[in-house]
């Protein structure tokens, strides 16, 4: 009796066999209907157009607008200045650091004055006794003059006196120029600021050694600041004297409108761009080697646009919704400049393609 029972488990009925081979095509049957009619055609979405008569529109407009082109420089200092040594001397003080403002006239650097205040007092005590030679021999000059016209000196010994006069005039005169070169060489043992500017940078210390023509502080003048703004070589045909410029400059990118007022003819071989500069108004505050962004019209050109609120972003995708034939379409774009409350059109759309401007899509959100 167990190996019967056994032998009616192994092998089922023929009714079985048929109720599961029915089973097995009625599921694939479902299952090949749900992936027909539950897939919505790619970029077609499964309302109509009239569903959607409530929302607004927007039609893809075809405008013409001005090519602009950015380049990118930085401040400058129209009139860098350099506050040299004219002396050969030690370094005694140095009385500013750099991104200190400074006057005009104001001391920037003190230098040993030793040796020059002893040149100054050696030319002086040679002008006293030039000055006093001077007085003996014009005494004598008014002396042998009376003299002269009482027949009681000869004519040789008058013209002595006379001679010895205007030499002594002549050696006042050069003592005078030896106090007024020592004095001078003393004043630039002073070295001041020769404009209100501010230090860029200190170039010595105390205890080194100046030497004539060494720059001693590096200044720019803050009443005279620039844009220098690098200009790549394909647009130099582009670029003129007099023309607007839009720049932005400072962490706040505050604009500044200005024209180009020079153009360096000749381009960097190296980079193959030229040097484009222009004024700054004075009184921003800018300071040179600050970043800038610059802007200048080139033309015009033919663009398509759309309002923002077309645009949908799911992820990396940026789409629009139009209407096509009768239905709504999801379609792919790629966008470009931002324009006030319109953003351009690159590829995806055509001119006057009608697109939703109701940026809340329906659809999934809406059918959970």
């Amino acid at each position: 009796m167990t190996m019967n029972l056994r032998k009616e488990i192994r092998q089922p009925s023929a009714r079985a066999v048929w109720v599961a081979i029915a089973g097995a095509v009625l599921l694939a049957v479902i299952v090949a209907e749900i992936l027909r009619y539950g897939k919505i055609a790619p970029g077609v979405l499964a309302e109509t157009a009239a569903q959607f008569s409530n929302e607004p529109t927007a039609i893809v407009l075809a405008q013409i607008v001005p090519i602009r082109r950015e380049v990118i420089g930085s401040v400058q200092s129209s009139v860098p200045v350099d506050a040299s040594s004219r002396m050969s001397a030690t370094v005694d003080a140095v009385m500013v650091r750099a991104g200190d403002h400074v006057r005009r006239g104001q001391i920037l650097v003190e230098l040993d004055s030793a040796d020059v205040r002893a040149q100054v007092a050696q030319a002086q005590g040679a002008l006293a006794a030039a000055q006093a030679e001077f007085t003996r021999a014009a005494a004598d000059y008014e002396r042998y003059s009376a003299l002269l016209k009482r027949s009681a000196v000869t004519q040789s010994e008058f013209d002595s006196a006379r001679s010895a006069y205007q030499s002594t005039i002549g050696n006042v005169a050069r003592a005078r120029a030896a106090v007024k070169a020592a004095r001078a060489a003393l004043s630039y043992a002073t070295v001041r600021s020769p404009v209100d500017g501010v230090v860029v940078a200190r170039m010595v210390e105390p205890g080194d050694i100046a030497m004539p023509g060494e720059v001693l502080v590096r200044l720019y003048d803050n009443h005279a600041i620039r844009v220098e703004l690098t200009v790549p070589d394909a647009l130099a045909d582009q670029v003129s004297v007099g023309m607007p410029l839009q720049v932005e400059v400072g962490s706040e990118r505050r604009t500044i409108e200005t024209r180009v007022s020079e153009v360096v003819p000749a381009a960097d071989p190296a980079s193959r761009s030229f040097i484009v500069r222009a004024p700054l108004p004075r009184g921003m505050r800018l300071r040179p080697g600050m970043f800038t962004r610059a802007s200048f019209g080139a033309g015009q050109e033919k663009i398509l646009s759309i309002p923002r609120d077309a645009v949908q972003s799911v992820g990396q995708l940026t789409t629009v919704r139009l209407i096509v034939r009768g239905v709504v379409e999801v379609r792919q774009v790629a966008l470009g400049r931002a324009m006030d409350d319109r953003v351009e059109v690159l590829a995806g759309l055509n001119a006057g393609d009608r697109v939703i401007t109701d940026s809340s899509p329906r659809g999934s959100n809406d059918r959970q």
